[in-house]
């Protein structure tokens, strides 16, 4: 809730006016990611200062300041863990012609899932 009148931008947002911020909509500004579309994890890597400090704001995850969410380090640790031990035996190719379409939620998923052939990697 505002706890004041104020400007935000071009609007004026009264006291007591319920204001609701879009992690979906944030992870997708392109005046803060070049390409916001695109699935690209080397965005992150090697950032200049100025990048950082906008990505910090714009790429909340697990929430920020009072409100992050107290399993943030085990699901970042589990996550690398998971995702590494799976893509060093697995390969994954995708089954659907197209990307599917984002459900925002809590957690944003894919409308259908994404559904993708699992298959071992050869030599493992």
């Amino acid at each position: 809730m505002a706890a004041t009148d104020l400007r935000l931008g071009a609007y004026r947002v009264r006291k007591g006016t319920l204001v609701v911020w879009s992690p979906h909509l944030a992870g997708r500004d392109p005046d803060s990611w070049r390409d916001p579309l695109r699935f690209d994890p080397d965005r992150f890597a090697e950032m200049t200062p100025e990048q950082k400090a906008l990505t910090d704001q714009a790429w909340v995850p697990f929430g920020r300041g009072p409100h992050m969410c107290i399993g943030f380090a085990l699901a970042q640790m589990e996550l690398t863990l998971i995702i590494s031990r799976l893509a060093q035996r697995l390969d994954l190719t995708p089954t659907a012609g197209e990307t599917p379409h984002p459900v925002g939620m809590v957690v944003n998923r894919p409308t259908g899932g994404a559904p993708f052939l699992v298959s071992a990697r050869s030599g493992t």
